[in-house]
Formats: structure tokens, C-alpha cells, sequence
């Protein structure tokens, strides 16, 4: 998600915290000279070890993310919130360990997903997961669950109202849910403002191009032009990917904008703030019932609600900070 640090720096600002970033561009992988590239794959497919292209993934970055430790004064943070710390090589989870007082990890990904993240729950001081399953699967690891969160730093919008909003890469899993929700839409004549990021013509190929924005790495929206066009949409259109249990952004930013949710994750229908008349739960295959989900108003919930999902309460519990501190 790209630009997703800067909008969380920003809001812990918003929120009187003094802010380290070390958050930087890892998308590619990165080989000084043919020998780094021969050694990462001895170490992937021999020795098993994934922290090796890490390491030379971050080694650009190494000489900043040192100088950002050392303005600390040889003194130590409050806090370390790190997010899917496993991006990093071990090393550099261990400075910033060694460089604060608490350190937290949160994993929005699930465990099987990238199962490598329990090499590192040594750093932390707790480990929070977006998958209340993995609570349950992994007791010996004492994960504490949580969910996502809407960003409550004022958002610009320009006052538009556009369509059915989706952003989101191109993913085969949920292509033909993809297919039958755009048809359905179509049909019903409702509009569509689609963002889609895929490498190749095989989206276009597949959805064809009403209503629909091919992003690339040019032209990607960041996460906070993707908040400025939820506060502006009809609705927030959500597909489930990798069999998460966990809860996407795009349910709270609709949340945070009272925005109306069409979304396939059906764990949505336990959370407080579900109500039917804002959000539609989909079997990914029958739409039916959309086109009636749209006659009935927002249903506007209570505050105290909506106020738990909000980034300055989600911090304050992930890092235990007191009402009082």
C-alpha cells in the first residue's frame, strides 16, 4: 500500500508523537554485483534462508536508518511500532529494538501466510495479529488480536460524489467475483470508479475498461489520494484475497467517511458497527439484493462505536498507553 507510512507518520503527529520513520521502497530487489544475486539464490534454495536477500534488499538503507537511531542520543524511544516487521532483516529489527523501550509488532498478514514473522517475536514485547485465528492456532506465541483502523487526521475532499469505489491489484483469485460484481453494476446502471493495478493488459482484457482506472507503478494511487476518493464515493467495494479472516482498510475507511460497504468478507456481519442497511455482505456469485441495499438510506451509528476504530484509540492500545499518560 503504497504511501501507507506516511499517512501513519502523519497521524501519530496529529496525535503530539515525535516520529523516526524507516520506512523505505522495497518493491524491488536489489543485487549490487552478479555475485549478491548467486549468493541469494545458495541461500534461498540451499540454506533456506530468507533473511540473506533481505539484507541486501535494506543495505542501501542501512547507513540512513542508522543516522535516524543515532539523533535518538545514544538515549531510547518510548515506543517502536513496527508493521510486518519480516520485511526487514533481522538486523535492523534488532537495532530498532535495542533503540526503544517497548517494541511492538503488528502483522496484518496471516501467520501461514508469511509464517517466517515467528523468527522475530523475540524483539517484540507483544505481537499483535489482524487474524483472530491465529490467536487460537498459535497459543505458545501469545499473539493478541486486533483489527485494522481508519486514520482520524483531517482528510481533504473536494465535495464530488463519484461512484462504486475499488482500488486494489489485479489478483486471479478474485477475478470472476470481480467479473460478476461489474456486470451486475453495469446492469443496474450504477457507477463504477474502479482503480485497478496490474502489470499487464490481462485486467482490461478481462473487465474491459467502463468505469475502470488501469493503474501502474506511475500512476498508483497513494493511501491518502485513496482516502480523498472514499470521502468522495457512493459506496466502498472490498473483495476478500487470501482467505484472510482479518478485516481490509477499506471496511474502516468506509467506516471513518460513512460510506456505504459491498464487501465478500463475511466475518464482517460479527463486528458492533454492522448494519444492513450499510453494509452488504456478497457470496462473491448472486448479487441480488444490491440494487434494493442502494433505496435504503445510511444508517448512522453511534459515535462511541465508531470512535474505537479510530488510529488515535487503535495506538494507544497497541502500545498500552494509559488515558491518563
Amino acid at each position: 500500500m503504497y504511501g501507507l507510512d506516511k499517512c501513519i507518520e502523519k497521524n501519530l503527529r496529529f496525535h503530539g508523537f515525535n516520529v523516526i520513520n524507516l520506512c523505505y521502497d522495497d518493491r524491488d530487489s536489489y543485487y549490487p554485483h552478479i555475485g549478491c544475486r548467486i549468493l541469494g539464490l545458495y541461500h534461498k534454495h540451499i540454506k533456506k534462508d530468507g533473511d540473506y536477500k533481505k539484507k541486501l534488499k535494506y543495505s542501501r538503507y542501512r547507513k540512513q536508518i542508522a543516522e535516524k537511531l543515532a539523533s535518538l542520543g545514544g538515549g531510547k524511544a518510548d515506543y517502536a511500532l513496527c508493521i510486518r516487521a519480516n520485511i526487514y532483516p533481522k538486523e535492523i529489527i534488532s537495532a530498532i529494538r535495542e533503540h526503544s523501550k517497548v517494541c511492538v509488532n503488528y502483522q496484518w498478514d496471516g501467520i501461514d501466510r508469511f509464517p517466517d514473522i515467528i523468527e522475530y517475536l523475540p524483539y517484540f514485547d507483544r505481537c499483535w495479529v489482524f487474524n483472530k485465528n491465529d490467536v487460537e492456532k498459535y497459543p505458545q506465541h501469545r499473539f493478541k488480536a486486533t483489527t485494522n483502523f481508519y486514520f482520524d487526521f483531517p482528510i481533504d475532499g473536494n465535495g464530488k460524489t463519484e461512484g462504486l469505489y475499488f482500488l486494489g491489484g489485479y489478483e486471479a483469485g478474485r477475478e470472476h467475483q470481480t467479473s460478476v460484481f461489474l456486470d451486475e453494476a453495469r446492469r443496474l446502471g450504477l457507477p463504477l470508479d474502479f482503480h485497478i493495478y496490474c502489470k499487464d493488459d490481462r485486467a482490461s482484457k478481462i473487465f474491459g475498461n467502463d468505469g475502470i482506472t488501469y493503474l501502474d507503478r506511475q500512476s498508483i494511487l497513494s493511501f491518502e489520494q485513496n482516502l480523498q476518493k472514499v470521502k468522495n464515493c457512493l459506496a466502498v467495494v472490498d473483495f476478500v484475497q487470501f482467505e484472510n479472516y482479518g478485516l481490509s482498510f477499506r471496511v474502516f475507511d468506509a467506516l471513518c467517511f460513512d460510506k456505504k460497504l459491498i464487501t465478500t468478507n463475511q466475518a464482517v456481519a460479527e463486528c458492533d458497527f454492522y448494519h444492513p442497511d450499510n453494509i452488504f455482505i456478497w457470496d462473491g456469485e448472486n448479487p441480488e439484493g444490491l440494487q434494493d441495499f442502494f433505496r435504503r438510506p445510511y444508517h448512522p451509528l453511534p459515535e462511541e462505536i465508531k470512535a474505537k476504530y479510530a488510529f488515535g484509540n487503535w495506538v494507544r492500545r497497541i502500545l498500552d498507553i494509559s488515558d491518563e499518560a
